[in-house]
């Protein structure tokens, strides 16, 4: 028990690191405010835009303390709603919830991720980092948004590829011993002087029946049967013995991918409460509105992704020690921009870099993990297969939902 809190804290100390940065970040407004901002002055050069926004311009105007104040908690308790509701679920079976309704929720999140990615976060980094105010530190490369996310696509691939060498090290590893282990076994028990009358019997005995099944059934072809628990899975064969590369560690891989994702979203996520805390007038209204269906809806991505890892000790007490750090990060990030508001500088260059970095790659970690991990995952599985053409049809149209909200939630946040 000791061991996972310590695990999960080293976790959730990682994810709090990741919040210095958005301190200055904390400096720099939404994209979506960046952009109304560029389309309000309607600058026609880089010089007049940066006399325009006023780059040295600092602190905030009109802050409601009760409104702000008040806003944490709201988004604390929609943020839990989201990440607990399919965790519990899962786990309290006298909630009854039905069991497809937590797979259309996990194929309603991977619309949510993607969208996420391509509308929220790689638009808004390249608001930032396309600022007249920054000048020419990022130099005439137009570029960066885009580099910076495949920078971070090629980073999550590598990290797979060597969290599956490993456990493909370990496994061959453990299947080369059991076969020696073998081996030595029928050495000492099998059978070193024979009789012909016992030669005669072990020829009408049950290896022999057993021989003649497996002539017989030589031309079937093995299917293997979906479990959700197994970490690996072997097919045999009369002529091979084959062990499937995607079911090598299959759980250690699902919970490394629901690992990176949790940490694309909470980086996103400490932005998105720096902002909401330092916006202020009618916009923060329509902004809280915005980013609560927001994190309800990256909530039950993430729940519906810890819900359906399988460990072997204390799941629950894991998956929901995941859920809360998710609930908290954007209050974090809420705490941090109520923290800076005074000093408060929404076009500097060292701001605008910092949220125009961090936004894409964020945008590259959750466009990998939603399309390698997700998508091409859920919709190539053993189970899903299983499903019938109506239950498939559902989960085609949870995934398109969950597209569709996060790009309309967009115009806003």
């Amino acid at each position: 028990m000791a061991l996972i809190l310590k695990n999960h804290a080293l976790r959730m100390l990682l994810l709090l690191c990741a919040c210095g940065p958005a301190v200055v970040a904390a400096q720099a407004p939404s994209g979506s405010g960046f952009r109304s901002l560029r389309r309000r002055h309607g600058a026609h050069s880089d010089h007049e835009a940066r006399d325009e926004l006023d780059c040295t311009a600092s602190g905030v105007d009109d802050w409601n303390t009760k409104l702000h104040i008040g806003a944490v908690f709201i988004v604390l308790v929609v943020s839990g709603i989201g990440s607990f509701l399919p965790v519990l679920g899962y786990y309290v079976k006298r909630l009854h919830i039905p069991k497809m309704a937590l797979t259309l929720g996990k194929f309603l999140g991977t619309g949510v991720i993607i969208s996420t990615a391509l509308i929220h976060m790689l638009p808004d980094g390249a608001e930032a980092l396309g600022s007249p105010c920054i000048g020419g530190r990022m130099g005439s490369y137009g570029g960066w948004p885009g580099l910076l996310a495949i920078l971070a696509i090629l980073a999550m691939h590598m990290l797979e590829f060597l969290l599956s060498a490993h456990a493909m090290g370990q496994h061959s590893h453990s299947h080369a011993m059991d076969q020696h282990s073998h081996s030595h076994a029928m050495d000492q028990h099998g059978p070193s002087h024979a009789t012909p009358g016992q030669l005669e019997d072990q020829q009408h005995g049950p290896a022999a029946q057993q021989s003649e099944g497996l002539s017989e059934s030589s031309s079937a072809v093995a299917k293997p049967s979906f479990s959700p628990d197994c970490d690996a899975v072997a097919v045999h064969t009369h002529h091979t013995h084959v062990h499937g590369l995607s079911f090598i560690d299959e759980g250690r891989a699902t919970h490394a991918s629901t690992y990176i994702l949790e940490l694309g979203i909470c980086l996103h996520s400490v932005i998105i409460g720096v902002t909401l805390s330092v916006t202020t007038g009618t916009g923060f209204t329509t902004l809280l509105v915005a980013i609560c269906f927001h994190q309800l809806c990256e909530g039950l991505a993430l729940g519906s992704r810890l819900a359906q890892m399988q460990y072997k000790k204390n799941a629950f007490l894991r998956a929901s020690i995941s859920a809360a750090v998710f609930m908290l990060i954007t209050p974090i990030g809420m705490l941090i921009g109520i923290g800076v508001r005074y000093s408060y500088q929404p076009n500097s260059p060292a701001a605008l870099i910092s949220m125009g970095v961090l936004d894409s790659l964020s945008a590259g970690i959750l466009l990998y993990t939603g399309l390698v991990n997700l998508l091409a995952e859920e919709f190539g599985s053993l189970e899903f297969r299983s499903f019938g053409l109506s239950k498939k049809a559902l989960c085609f149209i949870a995934t398109y939902i969950g597209a569709g909200i996060m790009a309309l939630i967009g115009n806003w946040a």
